[in-house]
């Protein structure tokens, strides 16, 4: 059988040609994912994303009715353009309608970074400036400090999968990070798993990305404590 260790179901914007990729390259032995997506593309504009959310529920349904053990809403920029709290709440309507857990980009590094125990960090991010800039403030609303945050200002959603390592370097090698106990990289569809260990060494520091953060937390939320050393300061429970 498929999934013996965990089932867990992603619901993808159309455009993310990297989540699924990376996370299927260190997934433990066992453990399926299973993704549907959600049509999203041109700009990234709030425009875009609430279309893109009118999408979400017929994407949810299809993953429950593969049956699986968990679901993912593994969007990050949907956490600065919705109301607050809108994570919370959307996240509990899924796993109400679906009767499985459901968990988002958002919640996965909110517990990532409570559980090691990260309040103050760099931030970075592919948004435009325009999204980017809601960044702070939801952050700083809910506790955190930034020593710094820097945007790469992309405006068209299909290029985000296309950042390469030597510009995600660059991304973070210019941040700030004097007193940051942590990186921070955002967005499923930005390319991180290859660069997460160079980075980790070039700065000294935890860091975290998005899809990093979700597949721990959704491993968590099936049961299954695998240990994945790509996970960094994640690997272990």
């Amino acid at each position: 059988m498929f999934g013996e260790a965990g089932r867990i179901g992603l619901v993808v914007p159309a455009n993310n040609g990297v989540l699924e990729p990376e996370l299927w390259s260190v997934l433990p032995e066992g453990v399926a994912l299973y993704a549907t997506r959600i049509l999203a593309k041109g700009e990234l504009t709030p425009r875009a994303v609430h279309a893109m959310e009118e999408n979400v529920d017929r994407a949810v349904d299809e993953l429950a009715a593969t049956g699986v053990d968990a679901i993912v809403y593994a969007d990050m920029v949907t956490t600065f353009i919705m109301e607050p709290g809108w994570n919370e709440t959307r996240t509990g309507e899924i796993a109400a309608r679906t009767g499985c857990p459901c968990i988002s980009a958002w919640t996965a590094l909110r517990d990532a970074l409570a559980h090691l125990g990260i309040a103050r960090f760099a931030l970075g991010t592919p948004y435009p400036a325009a999204i980017h800039a809601l960044a702070p403030p939801f952050f700083a609303g809910r506790g955190f400090s930034l020593t710094d945050d820097a945007t790469l200002d992309i405006r068209q959603m299909a290029d985000v999968p296309r950042v390469d390592a030597g510009r995600l370097r660059d991304l973070v090698a210019g941040l700030d990070r004097t007193a940051a106990e942590a990186v921070v990289l955002l967005a499923t569809d930005l390319p991180t798993f290859a660069s997460l260990e160079s980075l980790r060494a070039m700065t000294g520091l935890p860091v975290l990305s998005s899809n990093q953060t979700i597949l721990w937390s959704a491993l968590r939320t099936v049961g299954n404590d695998a240990t994945i050393e790509s996970l960094g300061p994640l690997s272990r429970g």
